[in-house]
C-alpha cells in the first residue's frame, strides 16, 4: 500500500455535515434530558407541597379533636353529676356546661388575649381538665387555703389554673405558690388570686388536675428577619395568654355544631351559630389549607369550601385542599 495514501487517511477528520448532525443529535438529547428534569422537578415540588398540606392538616385535626372531646372534663363523672365551683378570679371563666365549649362565628365577640393578629375564620374555645390527676394527701378541709400532694409529676406551678375533684364536688382555683416541704408538695390558693373557700370536702380519693381554656384561631405571625413574609397559621392560646403556633398556611377555618334539642344524646340539628351552647354535642371542623410554595399550577385553582366556592386572587397559584372531621363532645354527650 502506498505510504502517502495511508498518511492522508490517518489525518482525515469529520466533515462539516457530520459535525452539524452530531451537534443536532446532542442538542435533541440535551433538550430531552432538560425536559425530563424540569418535569421531574415540578412533580417533586407538587408532591412535596401536597405532603406538607396533608401533614399539617392531620396534625391540626388531631390536636383540635382531642381538645374538643375533652371539653367540660372535670376529672370523672360529668358536669351534670358533679357540682363545679370556680373560685379563681377573672379572667378565668367559670367551668359550666354552657361555656365549656363556645364558638365565635367569624371571630365576632372573641377577645384576643395575644399580640397575634387574627387573620380570618372562626374561633373555638374549649375548657376542661387536660392531663392526669394527682391524689391529695393533706389539708382536705374546704376552709384551708392550700392542698397537699405527694409528688408533682405534671409540673404544677404558681399561676396555673387547677381543679380538685372527688367526682361529687369540684373546685377550680388558681395556684399562688407551689412549694415542697416535709416530703410533700404544698399548693396554695390564696385570696389574692381566688375568691372564697373551696366548696368540696375532699378525702384521699380526691385528686388535682391542671385545667385550661384553649382557643383556636387563625393568625398572622410576627414579621422577623428570618420570616419576612409569614403566612397565616393556626394558633392555640390558653389562659396564660401565650399563643402557640401549631401549623402554617391555614387559610380559613369554619365550624358547625350538632345540637341535641331533646336531650336524647344525639344531634338533632346543625348550626354555625347555636343559640344554646349547652346543647352542642358534636363539632364539625372545616379547614382550608394551602401549599407553602407558590406557582405550582398554571392557573388559579378554585375549591369548594364552607358551602361555597373559594377562588384564589391575584398571582396566587398555590394548591388548596379542604379537610373536615366531626368530633363528638364526650363529656357533653354523657351529661345529657
Amino acid at each position: 500500500m502506498n505510504p502517502k495514501l495511508m498518511s492522508h487517511r490517518e489525518q482525515s477528520g469529520f466533515g462539516l455535515v457530520e459535525l452539524m448532525i452530531a451537534m443536532t443529535i446532542g442538542l435533541v438529547l440535551l433538550g430531552g434530558i432538560g425536559y425530563i428534569f424540569i418535569g421531574s422537578r415540578g412533580a417533586f415540588r407538587t408532591t412535596e407541597n401536597l405532603s406538607r398540606i396533608q401533614e399539617n392538616a392531620r396534625y391540626a385535626l388531631d390536636i383540635m379533636s382531642r381538645d374538643i372531646r375533652m371539653a367540660g372534663y372535670a376529672g370523672c363523672g360529668n358536669m351534670a353529676s358533679t357540682r363545679v365551683t370556680t373560685i379563681a378570679n377573672p379572667p378565668v371563666p367559670p367551668l359550666t356546661l354552657g361555656n365549656s365549649l363556645i364558638g365565635y362565628d367569624g371571630g365576632s365577640g372573641w377577645a384576643n388575649p395575644t399580640s397575634i393578629t387574627r387573620a380570618s375564620g372562626d374561633v373555638l374555645s374549649v375548657m376542661g381538665a387536660f392531663n392526669g390527676g394527682v391524689n391529695l394527701v393533706g389539708n382536705l378541709a374546704p376552709n384551708n387555703a392550700n392542698v397537699k400532694v405527694a409528688s408533682n409529676p405534671d409540673g404544677f406551678e404558681a399561676g396555673d389554673v387547677l381543679i380538685v375533684t372527688n367526682c361529687v364536688n369540684a373546685d377550680v382555683f388558681k395556684a399562688t405558690t407551689v412549694s415542697a416541704a416535709s416530703g410533700v408538695i404544698n399548693i396554695a390558693h390564696a385570696s389574692s388570686s381566688n375568691t372564697g373557700n373551696r366548696v368540696g370536702i375532699y378525702g384521699p380519693d380526691a385528686f388535682i388536675m391542671r385545667m385550661n381554656q384553649y382557643s383556636y384561631f387563625i393568625g398572622t405571625p410576627t414579621v422577623t428577619a428570618t420570616r419576612p413574609n409569614p403566612q397565616p397559621s393556626l394558633y392555640r392560646v390558653g389562659l396564660d395568654g401565650n399563643a402557640e403556633e401549631l401549623v402554617e398556611n391555614v387559610w380559613d377555618m369554619q365550624f358547625r355544631y350538632g345540637l341535641d334539642t331533646n336531650a336524647d344524646g344525639a344531634a338533632d340539628s346543625y348550626s354555625a351559630t347555636p343559640g344554646n351552647w349547652a346543647q352542642v354535642v358534636s363539632v364539625t371542623v372545616n379547614l382550608l389549607l394551602r401549599s407553602p410554595d407558590n406557582n405550582l399550577s398554571t392557573s388559579q385553582q378554585p375549591v369548594t369550601f364552607n358551602n361555597g366556592t373559594f377562588t384564589p386572587t391575584g398571582t396566587d397559584r398555590r394548591l388548596y385542599q379542604v379537610y373536615s372531621t366531626t368530633v363528638g363532645v364526650r363529656n357533653r354527650l354523657s351529661a345529657m
